[in-house]
């Protein structure tokens, strides 16, 4: 379930477990923003996860998927 936080939404990382707030109807504040991703990091990402990833593991697969 997800909470709604002033800060954003808690989600838990479904590649890793970590906690963490998105921000993903405010893209200039996201935990995301600026991770870039090749094409091929981002079909394995639509392909693997349903849902927002931490930032840890967002850059560990750009890092992995160039």
């Amino acid at each position: 379930m997800k909470e709604f936080t002033k800060e954003g939404i808690s989600k838990t990382c479904p590649r890793c477990g970590a906690p963490f707030v998105c921000h993903h109807e405010t893209p200039v504040i996201c935990q995301c923003a600026g991770i870039r991703l090749s094409d091929t990091a981002r079909a394995y990402l639509r392909s693997h996860y349903a849902n927002c990833l931490c930032r840890k593991c967002l850059i560990e697969i750009s890092n992995m998927l160039i």
